[in-house]
């Protein structure tokens, strides 16, 4: 049976939680239409044994690719390099997708003929479950219709929401950065480059687990991983322009490529001040201005423009005061709801 959607699931040490991943596939309908691919990551627990019980028990649906260790990005590569299905979507291996929003993504994505699929996304509390947003990323055009990506305004997925046309990811040779956090970015803008046709569907299929201490998108992730965010952002830039030529996806950079820059100043002004860390803020200052003086001068905030006036002479008095005045953060050090 030809695979309608192949799911490439990031497993890197994952061996708590891949059940929880993998069983909501086990309640739908519409198995025998999917390709999961349990991508292991040189995990060093128990996920590649227990992907080997799913791939036992369903091997017309899920395989286990077992690859050494090089990031969430060489997890995507390889979804993308083995993939089965007409649709690609990915999946951490501590997030799950909905049953029966699955199903009716399914059936739907039998009958599309568009480039990319956008569908909602929930996160949750990864301690209690409950639901702390709905991610909408539908710029308010009706569902379940094709769109032109030059006529959508204001535009801009997230990687829990996209599903893209396989075929698409290899003829634009897709590759995502290796050995690398918050490379999701990267791979949503070179994935829209590849685009022509978008349609929107209505029900949350994907749920992302939030709040996770020494997740990522922690105080403490930040902190280890800050200069990843920086090259991903460094990397995406020297895509836009070398390979993006249409206004249309140069929209959808400067919409979310401009967040993330935006973000990548406040979170280096978050982490404990140090000189190391003072040296990097100015170095990123730097490159910003020099690759992309258009969303240099967008960027703004009161102690952002006092640091650039004074070459940034009060980095350790504007740092710890912006991180209080912002709070974004509990008292542990995961990012606040």
């Amino acid at each position: 049976m030809k695979k309608v959607l192949s799911i490439s699931i990031a497993a890197y040490n994952v061996a708590s939680t891949l059940k929880e991943c993998v069983d909501p596939f086990m309640k739908c309908d519409v198995l025998d239409e999917l390709d999961i691919m349990i991508v292991d990551d040189g995990s060093k627990d128990n996920t590649a044994a227990i992907a080997q019980e799913y791939q036992k028990r369903y091997p017309d649906s899920i395989r286990l690719i077992q690859k050494k260790n090089g990031g969430w990005g060489s997890t995507v590569n390889t979804g993308i390099v083995n993939a089965r299905g007409t649709y690609f979507k990915q999946l951490d291996g501590d997030d799950y997708y909905e049953p029966n929003a699955l199903n009716e993504f399914v059936r739907y994505l039998k009958n599309q003929s568009s480039d990319m699929i956008i569908s909602p996304y929930v996160t949750y509390d990864s301690e209690t479950g409950a639901v702390i947003t709905t991610e909408n990323c539908n710029p308010g055009c009706k569902t379940r219709m094709e769109f032109l990506l030059k006529d959508l305004d204001g535009f801009s997925p997230f990687m829990h929401s996209l599903s893209i046309k396989t075929e698409l990811l290899r003829k634009g040779n897709i590759a995502i950065t290796e050995n690398c956090f918050y490379t999701d970015t990267e791979f949503v803008l070179k994935a829209c480059n590849q685009v022509h046709t978008v349609s929107f569907f209505d029900l949350p299929v994907y749920y992302y687990r939030r709040a996770t201490l020494g997740q990522s998108m922690s105080l403490d992730g930040f902190e280890k991983h800050y200069m990843e965010q920086y090259k991903v952002i460094e990397v995406s830039l020297d895509y836009l322009k070398d390979f993006v030529k249409r206004e249309e996806v140069k929209k959808i950079y400067d919409k979310l490529l401009v967040g993330t820059c935006f973000w990548q100043y406040l979170v280096m002004l978050y982490i404990s001040v140090t000189p190391e860390h003072k040296k990097n803020l100015i170095s990123f200052d730097k490159m910003l201005k020099e690759k992309a003086p258009n969303y240099y001068e967008n960027i703004h905030f009161v102690e952002l423009d006092i640091l650039r006036k004074t070459h940034f002479w009060g980095y350790s008095i504007l740092a710890p005061y912006k991180k209080k005045k912002d709070n974004r953060f509990t008292a542990d050090g995961r990012l606040a709801n």
